[in-house]
């Protein structure tokens, strides 16, 4: 005879019979309020004040009121531990409607404790304040702050202008006569009409023609070709013809030669080739055979080439 259930299907059957008797004896033993008050939440069941304390409806700040004042208002124990939590979270209510978000608070809980919600503003009047005077501070730290670059900027632009006096003094004009070939700078700036830029291009222009030989020589092209003298200014001035220092034409490279102020290229290496070719220059006469060298070329050249071994 085949046996009702096999071993299998009455194990299943034992195993299932434990678990029903198990659930009752956990619903029987096991009191309702013991179950979390975020599942209860969660579950759909509206949450309304507590009952199971006695309800002392009383004016409250919320934003100061102890555990025990908030629980005999009717609030559940984790909705007080929730206020606290953001409370020490320097969290705060600033006016009733924000109380009506804390979570768990149904709209009918709500409406009962608002008449009785009375929120001291003060404190918050004294972190505005605090707030404003800090802003001020700030703001008066950082005008402090520019301040002091912009002084320490003036000053420094001050030190450089007076450092600037000092190293371009102011030249008191006056009628004088130089000498034109050893006056300097400072000197030449002495005379109305020359001033520091105009004096450098006379000393300048002065070291590469090795000296001057007549005053006209301040309308050369090559001085006057930005700014000319008037012709006034050149009574100012005399020259000391022995003070020019010629080219040694005969030791002197090319190189040496373009440098002149009155030898371009072409004739300076005219002049190089020339004197390889005779060895030995002797005097002007001898450049006159040179096409690239006119009358008055020589005549200018004259007193500055020297022709000695």
């Amino acid at each position: 005879m085949r046996p009702l259930l096999t071993q299998d299907q009455l194990i299943g059957s034992i195993v299932l019979i434990t678990m029903v008797v198990g659930v009752n004896i956990f619903v029987r033993i096991v009191p309702q309020h013991a179950l979390r008050p975020q599942a209860v939440a969660e579950s759909g069941v509206e949450e309304t004040l507590a009952t199971s304390t006695k309800v002392s409806l009383h004016p409250f700040d919320p934003n100061t009121a102890d555990s025990l004042t908030l629980i005999q208002l009717g609030l559940r124990p984790w909705q007080v531990s929730n206020m606290m939590r953001y409370r020490a979270k320097d969290g705060r209510f600033r006016t009733p409607e924000d109380f009506s978000r804390l979570y768990g608070l149904t709209d009918s809980a709500y409406q009962t404790l608002r008449p009785y919600i009375a929120i001291d503003t003060m404190p918050f009047h004294r972190e505005r304040l605090a707030r404003q005077v800090r802003d001020s501070l700030r703001r008066d730290s950082v005008r402090a702050h520019y301040k002091a670059l912009r002084d320490s900027a003036h000053r420094a632009d001050s030190l450089r202008r007076d450092s600037l006096r000092t190293a371009y003094p102011k030249h008191e004009k006056r009628d004088t006569v130089l000498e034109l070939n050893t006056a300097d700078t400072a000197s030449l700036q002495l005379i109305r009409g020359i001033g520091r830029y105009m004096a450098a291009n006379i000393v300048h222009y002065r070291n590469q023609l090795g000296g001057f030989v007549s005053v006209e020589q301040l309308h050369d092209e090559a001085l006057s070709h930005t700014y000319r003298l008037a012709d006034s200014i050149l009574s100012h001035f005399t020259v000391e013809p022995d003070s020019v220092h010629p080219i040694p034409v005969n030791l002197s490279s090319m190189e040496t030669l373009r440098r002149h102020p009155y030898i371009n290229f072409e004739q300076a290496d005219a002049i190089y080739t020339l004197r390889r070719r005779m060895i030995r220059l002797r005097s002007i006469h001898d450049l006159e055979q040179l096409d690239c060298l006119s009358p008055n070329d020589l005549l200018r050249l004259t007193p500055y080439l020297d022709f000695s071994e």
